[in-house]
């Protein structure tokens, strides 16, 4: 008797390092947080120094310094601080983008697409002549799932913004009062600004892995919903050592997108993992279709993991 030929195992991205193989666009994102915070910096820094220090208070305090920062002076402080926050962390790169994180959010959504649309193309024959990549960003739904994520990063971006403009008004004006020496407060800027950058960093490492897992479920769900596929997803886990065991134990197990989603909207599991899901066919008995070697490679490096990484 002649066996139907085994569907083949799916495509599985990145490395045990980057399970979504995001890491090149979060390596430019973090260069550009890294060279807009540098010209933050130098302009806060300039903004302070454009304080008039009439020197020491012989008659109080030798070691107090006198600011010249009456309430117009103060004024002209917040608007120069609020301006630099606004040129280097909110307005777009270029005239042609609304915000400037918006390209990373589309790098991030068209290649999570993209690798849903070769593995799905490999899986299932009826998929592959049926769906195209083009077809796919150029379609509403994925348009608007885009525009979402870049709302949300623009309120992120706004936010951060906002948080350190108080934060350096609070350091520069405790000074003023304090009569702070002008050395102890540029380092107490460059630290509060150094806080905000790491801040930044760790928001790339979600944001961008975050949006390209959502491109992929959205993806997998219209293979499901629209051509019947019967979809699963196949936990690929980081295996680095910052994965939480609750991610790592995950490895090789098979969820479904509304199991995913909600994993991920629970503990702060989305922040910092660089986990991945990848679709795989479900048969007829209801079981993912996948080979006896892919599970045993999945299995022995989850056992690696945990003998390495693993709770003591």
């Amino acid at each position: 008797m002649t066996r139907a030929p085994r569907a083949p195992n799916p495509t599985i991205f990145g490395s045990d390092q980057d399970r979504t193989a995001s890491s090149p666009i979060i390596r430019r994102a973090v260069a550009e947080i890294r060279k807009r915070f540098a010209g933050l910096q130098a302009e806060v820094l300039a903004v302070f120094r454009g304080i008039r220090v009439l020197g020491a208070n012989d008659a109080l305090d030798a070691a107090r310094t006198v600011y010249a920062l009456g309430p117009q002076e103060a004024a002209a402080v917040s608007l120069a601080l609020q301006q630099a926050l606004d040129r280097w962390l909110l307005d777009g790169r270029a005239a042609a983008d609304v915000f400037w994180w918006s390209a990373y959010e589309d790098d991030a959504a068209r290649l999570g697409t993209a690798q849903t649309v070769a593995n799905l193309s490999k899986l299932s024959s009826s998929y592959a002549a049926a769906r195209r990549l083009e077809e796919v960003v150029f379609s509403q739904p994925y348009r608007t799932r885009v525009a979402v994520a870049q709302v949300r990063s623009l309120d992120h971006w706004t936010g951060l913004a906002a948080g350190a403009k108080s934060e350096l008004s609070q350091i520069i004006g405790r000074a003023v009062v304090d009569g702070k020496n002008p050395r102890a407060v540029e380092k107490e800027l460059v630290e509060r600004l150094g806080v905000r950058r790491s801040d930044a960093f760790r928001y790339a490492q979600t944001d961008i892995p975050g949006t390209l897992r959502e491109a992929k479920w959205a993806e997998a769900d219209h293979a499901e919903e629209a051509m019947g596929l019967r979809m699963g997803l196949l936990w690929t886990s980081a295996l680095i050592a910052t994965t939480r065991p609750w991610h790592a134990s995950r490895a090789g197990k098979v969820y479904t997108t509304t199991e995913v989603r909600k994993f991920y909207g629970e503990r702060g599991n989305r922040y910092g993992c660089f986990c991945g899901q990848t679709e795989c066919l479900i048969g007829e008995d209801g079981k993912p279709m996948l080979s006896d070697a892919l599970k045993s490679t999945l299995a022995k490096s989850r056992q690696r993991w945990v003998l390495e990484h693993g709770p003591k």
